[in-house]
C-alpha cells in the first residue's frame, strides 16, 4: 500500500488508516532536461540583466530570476469529465502538471498533494515527461482501489525554478550558473475542481412471465452491485428507479425503490399492453461514491 511520505518542511501529519487506500503509485518514465538549449535561447521575464564585455566579439549576458514557474493546469483524471471508474482491480489514473517559467526555466522536479473526502491522499514527486524546461509536462500514475474512491482535490503543487543567476555567451548559451533550486507553493483556481473516483456498478433486471394476458399482474426484480477491492458486493440502502415503456413509447418513471441488504428492489405492475420495463440507478457522489448504471431491457408480452 502507498503511504504519502510525511514532510516536517510543510507540515503534513495524517493518519495511516485514511492514507491505506492506494495500491500502488508508479512514477512516469523520467526525462532528462538539458541545462540549456544547445543552440542558444533568449530568456524573457528575467528579474534583471547586467552585461560583460570580454572583447570586441565575446561578451556576456547576466540574468537575475526571482520568479517561479507558472502552474498552468493540474489534473488528476485520464479523461475530459474528470470522472474515473473503478472496477474491483482499481484503475491507474494520471496526475498531469503543465508549467511555464521563461526566464530560466523550471527544475526537472515538482510536487503535488492531493486530498480526498477532505483528507490528505497523495503526497509524491512527478517526474518531467518533457524536456523543454522553460514549458515544462510533469507526470505520475496513481493506481486507486475501490476502496479509494470518493472526491479528489488538489492541495497544492510545489515547483522550482533552476537559477538564481546564470551566465549566457554572446550567442545566447549557456556559460555558468549561481544557485538552485527555489521553490515555491501553489495554491490557485485548480484547487477548486473536483474530480470524481467512482465505484463500478451494475444492475441485473428479472421478470415472473414473459407473457402474460391483459390486467394480470407481474413483478419486476433488480439486483444492484457496486465494486470492492475484492469483488463485486451487494449495494445495500441505495436508490433505484424503475421505468416502464408501452410499445414505442417514451421512458417512464414508476417508482423509487430502496435497495434491501442483498441489493435488491421488487416491482409489480399490471400489464395492459406490451410493456419494456428497466431499472435506473443514477451515480452516488458521496458514501460508497458508485458509478451510474442502467439494467438490461426486459420485454413483458400481452397476450
Amino acid at each position: 500500500m502507498f503511504k504519502p511520505r510525511r514532510r516536517a518542511a510543510i507540515g503534513i501529519t495524517a493518519a495511516t488508516a485514511a492514507l491505506s487506500i492506494i495500491a500502488t503509485a508508479a512514477p512516469a518514465q523520467a526525462v532528462v532536461v538539458p541545462a540549456w538549449p544547445s543552440a542558444g535561447r533568449v530568456p524573457a521575464g528575467c528579474s534583471s540583466t547586467d552585461f560583460n564585455f570580454i572583447d570586441s566579439t565575446h561578451w556576456q549576458y547576466i540574468y537575475t530570476d526571482t520568479s517561479f514557474p507558472k502552474l498552468v493546469s493540474a489534473t488528476f483524471s485520464n479523461n475530459a469529465t474528470n470522472t474515473t471508474v473503478l472496477p474491483p482491480a482499481g484503475a491507474a489514473i494520471k496526475v498531469t502538471l503543465k508549467t511555464t517559467e521563461t526566464c530560466g526555466g523550471g527544475l526537472a522536479n515538482a510536487e503535488y498533494l492531493l486530498k480526498r473526502n477532505g483528507a490528505l491522499a497523495f503526497d509524491a514527486f512527478i517526474p518531467p515527461v518533457t524536456t523543454d524546461a522553460f514549458s515544462q509536462t510533469f507526470q505520475r500514475t496513481e493506481t486507486v482501489l475501490p476502496s479509494g474512491a470518493g472526491i479528489y482535490y488538489f492541495m497544492t503543487e510545489r515547483v522550482w525554478r533552476r537559477y538564481e543567476t546564470f551566465t549566457l555567451d554572446q550567442d545566447f548559451k549557456f556559460v555558468s550558473s549561481t544557485g538552485t533550486g527555489t521553490q515555491v507553493f501553489v495554491a490557485d483556481a485548480f484547487t477548486k475542481v473536483p474530480y470524481y473516483v467512482l465505484t463500478a456498478t451494475t444492475m441485473t433486471n428479472a421478470l415472473s412471465a414473459a407473457k402474460v394476458k391483459k390486467g394480470r399482474t407481474v413483478k419486476a426484480t433488480a439486483v444492484l452491485k457496486y465494486a470492492t477491492d475484492t469483488g463485486y458486493a451487494a449495494d445495500a440502502g441505495d436508490k433505484v428507479y424503475v421505468q416502464t415503456k408501452v410499445g414505442t413509447g417514451k421512458w417512464v418513471t414508476n417508482a423509487a425503490l430502496t435497495t434491501n441488504a442483498s441489493g435488491a428492489v421488487a416491482y409489480t405492475f399490471v400489464v395492459n399492453a406490451t410493456t419494456s420495463v428497466r431499472f435506473v440507478h443514477n451515480k452516488v457522489l458521496s458514501g460508497k461514491f458508485t458509478n451510474a448504471v442502467i439494467s438490461p431491457v426486459k420485454v413483458v408480452t400481452k397476450i
